[in-house]
């Protein structure tokens, strides 16, 4: 009855929420096969429950999606509006992952004072300690924090912002998983989410520390140490963004994002493999990479899901700072592959048929036996990652990249 269920399962996101839950300051947390997870005291322990109840790691169908022929129809759910664009700030613009409307609707509502704060995440270089979403109304730190960050982040700080209860006004950028921990935390504490505002950001995966090793150690020279990692960048060749390194020594690379994109399924999380919640529904507004023909853009280009009637209110009093176009959900839902997502699902009915994570549904549940090699094969790739098996990355690295090339090159012939 405690987090320990969520460890070894394998499910934990670092989001620390058990840790500043618990009411016996029982759960710390460690550095374990890449990520920060969560270890407990059992002699403080007294089983309460709360850490599991506020646990979104454990909660493979926060959707409530127990059967498949209603996949679309949950996906669906939560959308008020949906729009297409950018925002007008220039340097902005430049410096985010797309189109920049997050940062600069963080910064206009901090000017105009509608909210105290926001918590948003800044690069660490070290992963010697968990990487916490921050709490700054400083206006130069929150455009800074601007751009992707595949890391699994802790919103610790969070948690015990919100325990103190106070009436400020609070901004929380994050991600699918650490927005649902955050409101299971809210409803478990009777908070009240008016002075909240979720801005929800799509995700598809998030990558353990290993992997800023396994870049450290393919490109670093002798004595070289990364100082900085631009996971996206639009530097020299604009959107989507190739990813940049910067190391102690000055020097700094430009990486081709199919480096990034062919590590990945070493180095992602195993929670991510049942997450099918891409578009973040559970947040006020949310943002990701406009993909829609036509409607790319080298300078970056954003699409947005208005989820709630705050979230609406919002963007109309902010409506002057972006250039908006209406869009289709069901064009936003293309663009992103979400029916892709589905084998997630079906990942999930495998893993809680397997532990009987929901013993009275689960029973009728009908598992494929090719989900369940599937899924162990991706597992198997997993754990090349956390345990960080250099050599037989590196060789399987190689050879796709090769591939890659040969594909390309009778593509070419062709």
């Amino acid at each position: 009855m405690n987090i320990t269920k969520t460890v070894a399962l394998d499910l934990c996101v670092s989001c620390e929420i058990c840790s500043s839950a618990c009411p016996e300051n029982a759960i710390s947390m460690r550095s374990l096969r890449g990520q920060f997870i969560p270890e407990v005291n059992e002699n403080l322990c007294n089983m309460c429950g709360i850490c599991l109840e506020v646990c979104p790691g454990i909660d493979i169908f926060t959707l409530d999606l127990m059967e498949e022929d209603n996949f679309m129809d949950i996906i669906k759910q939560n959308s008020i509006e949906c729009f297409s664009g950018f925002c007008k700030n220039n340097q902005i613009r430049k410096l985010s992952t797309s189109g920049g409307l997050v940062t600069k609707l963080i910064v206009e509502l901090i000017k105009n004072r509608e909210f105290d704060a926001a918590f948003v995440l800044k690069f660490q270089k070290s992963n010697d300690r968990p990487a916490r979403l921050a709490m700054s109304n400083d206006i130069g730190e929150i455009i800074k924090s601007a751009g992707s960050k595949y890391i699994p982040a802790s919103v610790y700080n969070v948690i015990e912002i919100l325990k103190e209860k106070d009436k400020k006004k609070y901004i929380i950028v994050g991600t699918p998983c650490q927005i649902l921990g955050i409101k299971k935390f809210i409803r478990k504490n009777k908070i009240l989410e008016k002075n909240l505002l979720f801005l929800g950001l799509f995700c598809d995966a998030t990558l353990n520390f290993n992997f800023l090793k396994i870049i450290n150690d393919l490109y670093g020279k002798s004595k070289e140490n990364t100082d900085e990692f631009y996971y996206r960048t639009k530097e020299k060749y604009g959107w989507p963004g190739h990813s940049k390194i910067v190391f102690n020594s000055g020097r700094s690379l430009i990486l081709d994002r199919t480096i990034r994109i062919s590590l990945k399924k070493y180095f992602n999380l195993n929670r991510c493999l049942f997450c099918f919640d891409k578009l973040n529904r559970l947040s006020d507004i949310s943002f990701g990479d406009c993909y829609i023909k036509k409607k790319q853009n080298k300078e970056g280009n954003s699409n947005i899901i208005i989820r709630t009637s705050k979230g609406k209110e919002i963007i109309e009093s902010f409506a002057s700072i972006f250039d908006l176009k209406e869009e289709k959900l069901v064009k936003i839902l293309l663009s992103q592959n979400i029916k892709k997502k589905y084998k997630n699902f079906l990942y999930a009915r495998v893993l809680a048929k397997n532990k009987s994570l929901y013993p009275i549904r689960v029973k009728s549940y009908k598992v494929n036996y090719l989900d369940k090699i599937k899924l162990k094969l991706l597992q198997y790739y997993l754990s090349l990652g956390q345990n960080y098996k250099y050599t037989r990355i590196l060789i399987d690295f190689l050879f796709t990249k090769l591939l890659n090339k040969l594909n390309l090159f009778l593509k070419y012939i062709i």
